[in-house]
Protein backbone atom coordinates (compact mmCIF):
# COMPACT_ATOMS: atom_id res chain seq x y z
CA UNK A 1 0.00 0.00 0.00
CA UNK A 2 2.92 2.47 1.06
CA UNK A 3 4.44 1.20 -2.48
CA UNK A 4 1.61 2.29 -4.13
CA UNK A 5 0.37 5.69 -2.88
CA UNK A 6 4.41 7.14 -2.85
CA UNK A 7 3.86 5.95 -6.96
CA UNK A 8 0.88 7.61 -6.73
CA UNK A 9 2.46 10.94 -5.71
CA UNK A 10 5.53 10.65 -8.11
CA UNK A 11 2.85 10.42 -11.16
CA UNK A 12 1.39 13.28 -9.79
CA UNK A 13 4.73 15.11 -9.36
CA UNK A 14 5.76 13.81 -12.77
CA UNK A 15 2.68 15.57 -14.58
CA UNK A 16 2.64 19.02 -12.28
CA UNK A 17 3.00 22.60 -13.49
CA UNK A 18 5.76 22.32 -11.02
CA UNK A 19 7.82 19.88 -12.84
CA UNK A 20 11.82 21.10 -13.00
CA UNK A 21 13.98 19.71 -15.86
CA UNK A 22 17.25 17.44 -14.51
CA UNK A 23 19.84 15.76 -16.10
CA UNK A 24 21.99 13.13 -14.76
CA UNK A 25 25.56 13.88 -13.75
CA UNK A 26 26.37 10.15 -13.51
CA UNK A 27 24.54 6.58 -14.57
CA UNK A 28 21.81 6.89 -11.82
CA UNK A 29 19.94 4.34 -10.27
CA UNK A 30 16.00 4.46 -10.84
CA UNK A 31 14.38 2.46 -7.21
CA UNK A 32 11.49 1.34 -6.42
CA UNK A 33 11.51 3.62 -3.42
CA UNK A 34 13.38 6.82 -1.34
CA UNK A 35 16.05 4.55 -0.45
CA UNK A 36 19.27 3.09 -1.25
CA UNK A 37 18.01 -0.27 -0.26
CA UNK A 38 15.09 -0.23 -2.35
CA UNK A 39 14.98 -2.17 -5.18
CA UNK A 40 16.78 -1.27 -8.61
CA UNK A 41 14.15 -1.15 -11.53
CA UNK A 42 17.17 0.13 -14.60
CA UNK A 43 20.04 2.30 -14.71
CA UNK A 44 19.49 5.87 -16.17
CA UNK A 45 22.38 6.68 -18.43
CA UNK A 46 24.38 9.77 -17.53
CA UNK A 47 23.31 12.54 -19.17
CA UNK A 48 20.03 11.90 -19.91
CA UNK A 49 16.99 14.92 -19.15
CA UNK A 50 14.40 13.90 -16.60
CA UNK A 51 11.40 15.99 -15.79
CA UNK A 52 11.35 15.91 -11.27
CA UNK A 53 8.34 17.60 -8.43
CA UNK A 54 9.45 19.04 -5.34
CA UNK A 55 12.69 17.50 -4.21
CA UNK A 56 14.14 16.32 -1.18
CA UNK A 57 17.09 13.60 -0.72
CA UNK A 58 15.17 11.42 -3.70
CA UNK A 59 13.41 12.85 -6.47
CA UNK A 60 9.85 11.17 -8.03
CA UNK A 61 10.52 10.68 -12.05
CA UNK A 62 9.33 9.06 -14.54
CA UNK A 63 11.88 7.33 -16.67
CA UNK A 64 11.21 4.55 -20.02
CA UNK A 65 7.62 4.26 -19.06
CA UNK A 66 8.13 3.52 -15.13
CA UNK A 67 8.19 5.13 -12.20
CA UNK A 68 10.63 5.84 -9.37
CA UNK A 69 13.36 7.61 -7.31
CA UNK A 70 16.59 8.89 -8.01
CA UNK A 71 18.96 10.48 -5.18
CA UNK A 72 19.15 14.27 -5.99
CA UNK A 73 22.97 14.05 -5.06
CA UNK A 74 23.23 12.52 -9.17
CA UNK A 75 21.07 15.35 -10.37
CA UNK A 76 21.83 18.69 -12.30
CA UNK A 77 18.87 21.06 -12.24
CA UNK A 78 18.59 22.86 -15.08
CA UNK A 79 17.78 26.57 -15.61
CA UNK A 80 14.04 27.32 -15.66
CA UNK A 81 13.18 30.35 -18.11
CA UNK A 82 12.15 33.86 -15.98
CA UNK A 83 11.80 36.87 -16.84
CA UNK A 84 15.27 38.88 -17.49
CA UNK A 85 17.03 40.49 -14.74
CA UNK A 86 16.84 43.96 -16.12
CA UNK A 87 14.09 45.69 -18.80
CA UNK A 88 15.32 47.32 -22.03
CA UNK A 89 15.76 50.65 -19.76
CA UNK A 90 18.10 49.02 -17.83
CA UNK A 91 15.55 48.64 -15.01
CA UNK A 92 14.77 46.35 -12.88
CA UNK A 93 10.97 44.42 -14.07
CA UNK A 94 8.25 46.01 -12.05
CA UNK A 95 5.65 43.07 -12.81
CA UNK A 96 7.60 40.04 -11.20
CA UNK A 97 6.22 40.55 -7.99
CA UNK A 98 4.54 39.11 -5.39
CA UNK A 99 2.76 39.67 -1.83
CA UNK A 100 4.77 38.00 1.35
CA UNK A 101 3.10 37.15 4.65
CA UNK A 102 3.89 40.88 6.07
CA UNK A 103 2.08 42.19 3.05
CA UNK A 104 5.33 43.54 1.37
CA UNK A 105 5.97 43.68 -2.17
CA UNK A 106 8.53 41.25 -3.33
CA UNK A 107 10.72 40.39 -6.32
CA UNK A 108 10.05 37.03 -8.07
CA UNK A 109 12.61 35.28 -8.75
CA UNK A 110 15.37 35.63 -11.31
CA UNK A 111 17.85 34.39 -13.47
CA UNK A 112 21.00 35.85 -13.49
CA UNK A 113 24.86 35.43 -14.15
CA UNK A 114 25.50 37.12 -10.65
CA UNK A 115 23.76 37.88 -7.60
CA UNK A 116 21.86 40.97 -8.39
CA UNK A 117 21.22 43.41 -5.37
CA UNK A 118 19.13 42.56 -2.94
CA UNK A 119 18.92 38.66 -3.32
CA UNK A 120 18.88 36.72 -0.32
CA UNK A 121 19.70 33.24 -1.66
CA UNK A 122 20.69 31.03 -4.76
CA UNK A 123 18.14 28.47 -5.62
CA UNK A 124 19.15 25.23 -7.12
CA UNK A 125 17.74 25.68 -10.58
CA UNK A 126 20.24 28.86 -10.80
CA UNK A 127 17.58 31.31 -10.20
CA UNK A 128 18.25 34.15 -7.28
CA UNK A 129 15.66 34.85 -4.57
CA UNK A 130 14.86 38.23 -2.55
CA UNK A 131 12.74 36.24 0.01
CA UNK A 132 12.73 38.16 3.13
CA UNK A 133 12.09 34.83 5.17
CA UNK A 134 13.63 32.11 5.33
CA UNK A 135 10.87 29.57 5.19
CA UNK A 136 9.99 28.93 1.62
CA UNK A 137 12.10 30.58 -0.28
CA UNK A 138 12.96 28.46 -3.41
CA UNK A 139 10.74 26.04 -2.86
CA UNK A 140 9.75 25.65 -6.48
CA UNK A 141 13.32 26.26 -7.74
CA UNK A 142 14.73 23.15 -6.52
CA UNK A 143 15.55 24.63 -3.02
CA UNK A 144 18.04 26.84 -1.68
CA UNK A 145 21.51 26.39 -2.96
CA UNK A 146 23.47 29.05 -0.77
CA UNK A 147 22.34 32.18 1.42
CA UNK A 148 23.25 35.53 0.60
Amino acid sequence: MKHTLLLLVAALLSGSALALQTATLSNANLRVSPSTTARVLTVIPKGTTLQTGNCTTWCAVNYGGQQGYVSKSVLAFKPAPFPATTTPTGRPPTSGTYTNVDGQQIQRPVMSDMAPAGASAHCRDGSYSFSTHRRGTCSHHGGVEQWL
